[in-house]
């Protein structure tokens, strides 16, 4: 297998096994335990979608990072806030898809920068 395809597997491999921790941990009735810091849950939120807006941005190379990638986070996000609305010790939380879109904004930036 040529190196471009072995890296592309390896992204791809890296972006499931991200969104299956990020789905595991999101729909998990107790919430995983954060460090005391301030806006904690929202710092893990935007850092969360900030790397997966990488995954899936290097998982297509030869696309920008175009309304199909970013609209497909957001999408995945709003879902997963509508499922944990029906999990107990779960609610849907608008701050939670603020820092999503503020982590996928800012790796928009970033590739600006």
């Amino acid at each position: 297998m040529p190196t471009r395809r072995r890296n592309l597997t390896t992204i791809r491999f890296l972006l499931g096994s991200a969104l299956a921790i990020t789905t595991y941990l999101s729909l998990s009735p107790q919430p995983a335990p954060l460090p005391d810091v301030a806006f904690a849950d929202k710092w893990a939120h935007a850092l969360t979608y900030f790397l997966l807006a990488f995954l899936v941005d290097a998982s297509w190379p030869g696309r920008g990072f175009d309304m199909r990638k970013w609209g497909s986070l957001f999408a995945y996000g709003l879902t997963i806030e509508l499922i944990q609305s029906q999990i107990p010790n779960r609610l849907f939380s608008i701050g939670d898809l603020a820092a999503n879109a503020i982590g996928v904004a800012l790796y928009g930036l970033v590739l600006l920068w």
